[in-house]
């Protein structure tokens, strides 16, 4: 779902998400209880306030960030595959 990376010097350093999979929010048969489900959104929701860069695994994905997040486009990069 989401990796988070920390540096040690937390006062100096960058924070970045990395997203690959929101499937769990549009599919309501997805694996995850509701619950769980809404723990990830809140941990996930809270992870992109406090990120410096996000990184999202494909358009699609980005654009889902930008839907259910409200995160604009411009803080959003998206990676490129390396095949």
């Amino acid at each position: 779902m989401a990796k988070m990376k920390r540096i040690k010097d937390y006062k100096a350093s960058k924070r970045y998400v990395e997203v690959v999979d929101l499937s769990f929010l549009s599919d309501r048969n997805h694996r995850y209880g509701w619950f769980r489900r809404h723990y990830k959104h809140y941990r996930l929701r809270r992870a992109l306030r406090k990120a410096h860069d996000i990184v999202a695994a494909d358009p699609k994905v980005a654009a889902e960030i930008t839907r259910y997040y409200f995160i604009p486009k411009n803080r959003i990069s998206v990676r490129q595959n390396q095949e």
